[in-house]
């Protein structure tokens, strides 16, 4: 993963786990604390632009067609598992 040359910056690192981590649990409790269908559904519309967004970004979609060797195609994201769904 990366060139042998690069060093990864530990602090970077943490960052984006950090960020990750709050943005996993965020847009669950987001979509699940919609107090009624209409705000839900229009949560589930939000959080799901703006995250298949950042998905293509960081996976070079639509400028490449397959995951990488070990990941799954699964509703447009590249995943380690298989697709349940």
């Amino acid at each position: 993963m990366g060139s042998k040359d690069l060093h990864t910056d530990l602090h970077q690192y943490m960052e984006l786990r950090t960020m990750l981590d709050s943005v996993d649990i965020g847009a669950l409790r987001y979509y699940l604390n919609a107090t009624d269908h209409a705000e839900q559904q229009a949560n589930y519309l939000y959080l799901k632009t703006k995250l298949m967004e950042i998905s293509d970004h960081v996976w070079d979609k639509p400028h490449k067609v397959d995951c990488p060797d070990g990941y799954h195609e699964c509703n447009g994201c590249c995943v380690p598992y298989l697709c349940v769904g």
